[in-house]
């Protein structure tokens, strides 16, 4: 049983209420522009994991069947609760290296990017995590039956989401053992103090034991996000922006040794004689945030487009029992390169009109060539045609949708061409 797949409509009412309960108490942690690219990132890492077998799976089949193991009885109690406890240890010590290794910290740096903390930075996936299979190994060769893990590996997940909000404050002695909303809060903040702090998945306890808590200071708020900020709303660059950076670095480091050395050092490790590609601001900027301003009509336009790809996205599992491999592929391309659009046009690029053409040109084709069903075609190729005419429409008239407010180009084209996002 699919308990993550189980789990999403009710994380998605939970962020609906949230956004309400922030609004009607004066205190929004939403953001139109970063909401939608945490709910990209969650997406994709969903879309990542049904069109690619999963590696787990496949390792835990061999494990079985090469050392015919004797599998611990599904029915105890006490198999249930002991691989709940330690599989949280192995959480935390799969999340800690993912902090101190850099070619693991470039697979969870995606979670961390938001400079909004609230439920749906919880959604924020990587979509690239080829590692987190290691630590399942141990359950495996003790012969931890396979749905006991996946049930708890969801369990854990499911958990989490709580705890990423604002409006929860500290809850008295349970901060003691469990993972709770303030000093998850910690992990994800950029401040000093707060760096590289609080690891635990479900218990609280093993930063205690292992040195890594730290508690929540009503003297210093957490503010949130990168130390050396993404800048960019592009999901796709999310996902792969720290590991362009180490190619680089690796391929003009000199000596093996060194190449080594920065795949598995914490983050930022150089040689002495080595200028690195990316540096991190000094000091780090603990007050500003990433928010290009765009028109009204164009934050309109991409959640109306970004709601209709979430529902082609969330029609892919039923696609996939009837579509062909190769058609499969092409809906997840599409719903990949819509996700990039969306994000394209929020960062305000100023090829945002002809990029979006094309998409819904594609879109159009999609929804005849692919066995989508009638109604998701018809929802699909009746938005991109009438997107289509109202872009036209807008050409026409000299008054783009994707306008920036009061921006214009050197090439006479409104809106602004952003440097492109470091690492």
């Amino acid at each position: 049983m699919d308990l993550i797949a189980i789990a999403v409509p009710f994380f998605l009412a939970l962020i609906l209420a949230e956004f309400i309960y922030g609004i009607a108490r004066g205190r929004n942690t939403y953001r139109l522009n970063d909401t939608i690219n945490s709910l990209s990132m969650g997406s994709l890492s969903s879309l990542s994991g049904l069109v690619i077998v999963g590696g787990s799976a496949l390792i835990y089949e061999f494990i079985v069947k090469t050392f015919q193991l004797t599998q611990l009885p599904a029915e105890s109690t006490l198999v249930w609760v002991a691989t709940f406890v330690l599989y949280d240890l192995a959480y935390y010590w799969k999340h800690r290296l993912g902090h101190e290794v850099a070619l693991f910290w470039g697979s969870h740096v995606s979670h961390h990017q938001s400079e909004d903390y609230n439920l749906g930075t919880a959604l924020r996936q990587t979509s690239i995590d080829f590692h987190g299979f290691l630590f399942l190994i141990p359950f495996f060769i003790v012969g931890v039956p396979g749905e006991v893990l996946v049930a708890t590996v969801s369990l854990n997940l499911i958990y989490q989401f709580w705890v990423h909000t604002q409006h929860v404050p500290k809850l008295g002695p349970i901060e003691w053992i469990m993972v709770t909303p303030s000093n998850h809060r910690v992990h994800h903040a950029r401040n000093d103090q707060y760096v590289d702090k609080n690891y635990g998945g479900v218990f609280i306890i093993w930063d205690r034991l292992f040195g890594t808590f730290q508690d929540e200071l009503a003297e210093e708020p957490a503010v949130y996000g990168l130390r050396k900020p993404l800048n960019s709303w592009n999901p796709l660059w999310a996902n792969t922006h720290v590991y362009w950076r180490l190619l680089i670095d690796f391929i003009k480091m000199k000596g093996i040794r060194n190449k080594v050395q920065l795949l598995f050092k914490p983050p930022g490790w150089l040689p002495a004689d080595y200028t690195k590609t990316c540096k991190a601001a000094a000091p780090v900027d603990l007050k500003s945030k990433y928010d290009p301003k765009v028109a009204g009509i164009t934050r309109a336009y991409v959640f109306g487009q970004f709601i209709i790809t979430v529902v082609v996205s969330l029609s892919l599992a039923e696609l996939a029992t009837v579509a062909s491999t190769v058609e499969l592929w092409a809906a997840a391309g599409f719903i990949a390169l819509s996700l990039f659009t969306h994000g394209y046009i929020l960062d305000k690029r100023v090829r945002s009109t002809p990029l979006e053409c094309s998409r819904l040109l594609l879109a159009v084709g999609l929804a005849y060539l692919l066995p989508l069903g009638a109604v998701l075609a018809a929802i699909l190729s009746y938005s991109a045609a009438a997107s289509l005419v109202m872009i036209a429409v807008g050409i026409v008239i000299r008054r783009p949708i994707f306008a920036a407010e009061g921006k214009r180009n050197d090439d006479g084209q409104l809106g602004q061409e952003l440097p492109d996002a470091s690492a």
